[in-house]
């Protein structure tokens, strides 16, 4: 079963229902029908709690983050993932940690909608076995195929 491994804007998609949220939504689903396996790292839990917060209603924060827990496996940041992740070069270290935790996990797909932000410039480690960068719509056309 395909592992696909979700960035922390696909689960504040969901949250907020912002745009795109209905691709999001569809993936999940898909989860939810054991069609795929998705996972989220801790780091995306911390993230969504931080930025939750300001606009959550009071008392909402913690119901809302065991709600996230459900929705997916939560992988552990390890220290070879920051280990590994220094070694890259990307545009954005928190998002080429999500990478490498995806990567270190076996997840096949890494969804996202900043694709760009996962364009490693140099430092790919022999060992890195890249998952495919899509977004959600991309993720949804193609396996709809």
């Amino acid at each position: 079963m395909k592992r696909v491994f979700l960035d922390t804007n696909i689960i504040l998609d969901i949250l907020f229902q912002r745009e795109g949220h209905l691709f999001s939504s569809r993936i999940l689903q898909m989860s939810e029908d054991n069609k795929i396996v998705t996972c989220q790292s801790a780091l995306s839990l911390a993230n969504i709690a931080y930025i939750a917060r300001k606009y959550l209603p009071p008392g909402a924060l913690t119901p809302t983050l065991k709600q996230i827990t459900c929705l997916s496996e939560i992988l552990p940041l390890t220290e070879s993932d920051l280990t590994d992740a220094i070694m890259m070069d990307g545009p954005d270290f928190e998002d080429i940690l999500q990478l490498v935790c995806a990567s270190h996990n076996d997840c096949d797909v890494l969804i996202t909608n900043n694709v760009k932000h996962f364009k490693i410039g140099r430092g790919l480690l022999p060992s890195f076995k890249m998952p495919e960068i899509m977004t959600p719509e991309s993720f949804l056309l193609e396996t709809a195929v």
